[in-house]
């Protein structure tokens, strides 16, 4: 599936985000970094963002998660966050009714498939020479 720029996208929701960071001029690349994600037991894994956006030194990691039960995907997403530097943001993009079924310590922020062009924006204003702005997570449902 490909989206109207022409960037390779995997999922529907991953060709949603990728048409408006197009629409507001956001630079980003799809699948354009490895990292390699230490296990439990010691293996590692490869992980590959599926969209990445720089700001000056500042990483926007943006992981499209469909399925909110996607227990491995998730997994992978909480052991990247424990081994990464403070300068990447991993950013999840969900749907509207999984935002509060995602573990908190499985990304830095999340955003709903309706919040695309927050997520955007939030992206475009960063400031790529300041601090990263707080962002308040959801509460868990339940």
């Amino acid at each position: 599936m490909t989206a109207r720029v022409e960037h390779r996208t995997r999922t529907k929701l991953e060709a949603a985000v990728c048409a408006e960071m197009t629409r507001q001029r956001v630079p980003h690349e799809h699948r354009s970094l490895r990292f390699r994600v230490a296990e439990e037991m010691g293996a590692t894994v490869d992980y590959a963002p599926a969209i990445v956006a720089r700001r000056g030194s500042i990483l926007f990691l943006v992981e499209p998660l469909p399925d909110a039960g996607a227990k491995e995907a998730i997994g992978q997403l909480v052991r990247f966050l424990g081994q990464h530097s403070p300068e990447i943001l991993l950013v999840v993009v969900t749907p509207d009714t999984d935002v509060r079924r995602i573990p908190l310590e499985a990304y830095d922020e999340i955003y709903s498939e309706s919040e695309l062009r927050t997520l955007a924006s939030r992206i475009r204003k960063q400031n790529p020479e300041g601090i990263v702005r707080p962002f308040e997570k959801p509460r868990p449902a339940g």
